[in-house]
């Protein structure tokens, strides 16, 4: 793909858990090295996540979450990266947030549950 042709990428997900909420996800390309997501219809705590594992990449130059509006529900992250595509280090790093979101999960119910699954 040309950056041309990736500019701008739209795509509205469903989330089938939260019937009704709606995420808008829009990337684009700096450069080779460099790409922006903005995510619409989401809280500023999830940026922060995401965040969180992309300092935790070495080949991760920068990472940063622009501060939102208070008004718009909208958030935006640049990425960086040397190396390795910053696409790929910012989808391994959403799925280092997962894994950590689901054991903090397995956690507390566990905890919840008297110690018992």
């Amino acid at each position: 793909m040309t950056l041309e042709e990736g500019r701008f990428n739209h795509e509205l997900i469903k989330n089938p858990k939260r019937p009704g909420l709606r995420m808008q996800v829009q990337v684009s390309h700096e450069d080779d090295r460099e790409f922006t997501v903005e995510v619409t219809g989401e809280d500023y705590s999830l940026a922060e996540i995401v965040h969180h594992e992309l300092l935790d990449e070495k080949n991760v130059t920068f990472a940063g979450v622009l501060p939102p509006h208070p008004l718009i529900k909208k958030l935006v992250m640049k990425v960086r990266a040397q190396r390795i595509k910053p696409e790929k280090a910012f989808l391994g790093s959403l799925e280092r947030a997962e894994a950590t979101s689901r054991d903090l999960l397995e956690a507390v119910t566990k905890a919840l549950n008297g110690g018992s699954e």
